[in-house]
């Protein structure tokens, strides 16, 4: 049975210093470290939370800080040394998370991560390290450790009980692509699939991104989805279909729209709609303008099965709304809709339905 534990901020720092604690972490299957922080948490001093954030680092376990109203004059700065920061306090802040009932929130977050304890503690163990501060270092780091999930238990659980009668469509091309003057405009094109994302879309999609990059001729790219969603991710049709793991990372470093789309942000505008499920919010995320109408629902659903964001949004997402909201996205799997997606600045504007 998975254990967690509460402490004060003192005494979890002390426990996480003792050189033999992460040996019984990992024996007890430990997966969750709450730090309660009270009023008495003003005295936390920057040095000390950095002492606390080094030594979390690599702890295979989730970090979850909670505020109450007294200990809302807490700096960001100090906030973010943990993997997620829960409050029921109206604070202004870019870190915290705002929940009804901070009980209630920390069991939903356990429950997900004792359900999916590799992909869960991989993807906060991710976000420390600060790797999407350089997008090629980040895309690089979230296929690797996405790839060493797609070899694990949990994603191999996931694809022997997942829905195989999604149908197929006959659509083709995947993407479409329209050019007027020097704005190109580009379209994902299953509707029928609610623009799942497959690898012939993924592939033809590069191919209209690298044609932008080289041609300097163009200087708007639009990025739309046809019907009534923008995209809902990938094609599970298609997961687990390599059966080598290190090849699906190799692919992924050949033919990844977000390293394009990273290239070509200044210039790109993203228009979304309806359901944006993983990639569907992943990709778009690296645009520097993101137009969300009212009919938008956000979620990160990789880690229930077994996995991470693997669109680059292990990337893109923190590069937006910080590490500690997207680990909250992801873990909690919930969906936000677009004025949160706008509070957060996950997207730039709110547009009524077209």
């Amino acid at each position: 049975m998975a254990i967690s534990q509460t402490m004060k901020f003192d005494d979890a720092l002390d426990y996480i210093q003792n050189p033999y604690v992460a040996e019984e972490i990992y024996q007890k299957k430990q997966r969750i470290l709450c730090i309660q922080l009270a009023e008495s948490s003003k005295s936390i001093t920057q040095k000390r939370a950095q002492e606390f954030f080094d030594y979390s680092k690599l702890l295979n376990l989730v970090t979850i800080a909670l505020l109450d109203e007294r200990a809302s004059t807490i700096t960001d700065n100090v906030l973010s040394v943990f993997d997620l920061v829960f409050t029921s306090s109206n604070m202004q802040s870019e870190v915290t998370v705002k929940v009804p009932n901070l009980e209630e929130a920390v069991l939903e977050i356990k429950n997900s991560v004792e359900g999916n304890p590799h992909s869960s503690i991989m993807l906060v163990q991710l976000l420390r390290q600060r790797a999407y501060l350089d997008v090629g270092t980040g895309l690089f780091s979230e296929s690797i450790a996405y790839a060493a999930l797609q070899s694990g238990p949990e994603f191999q659980t996931w694809l022997s009980q997942r829905d195989t009668s999604l149908g197929k469509d006959n659509l083709t091309p995947t993407v479409l692509s329209r050019r007027n003057g020097s704005e190109l405009r580009i379209s994902l094109n299953r509707p029928d699939r609610a623009n799942a994302f497959s690898s012939a879309m993924r592939d033809e999609l590069v191919e209209q991104l690298r044609m932008a990059a080289t041609d300097k001729s163009i200087d708007r790219i639009l990025l739309e989805g046809k019907g009534n969603s923008f995209c809902t991710g990938g094609d599970l049709n298609e997961f687990g279909l390599l059966d080598s793991t290190s090849d699906a990372h190799l692919i992924r470093m050949v033919n990844n729209p977000a390293f394009w789309m990273s290239k070509l942000h200044d210039r790109m505008s993203v228009h979304l709609n309806g359901k944006c499920i993983g990639a569907g919010i992943e990709l778009p995320a690296f645009s520097d303008k993101v137009i969300a109408d009212e009919t938008v629902s956000i979620s990160l659903p990789e880690i229930k099965m077994g996995l991470i964001p693997g669109a680059g949004g292990t990337v893109s997402i923190p590069r937006r709304i910080g590490p500690q909201k997207t680990a909250y996205l992801a873990l909690s799997g919930q969906s936000i809709d677009s004025q949160t997606a706008l509070d957060w600045k996950l997207v730039n504007e709110i547009i009524p339905p077209l």
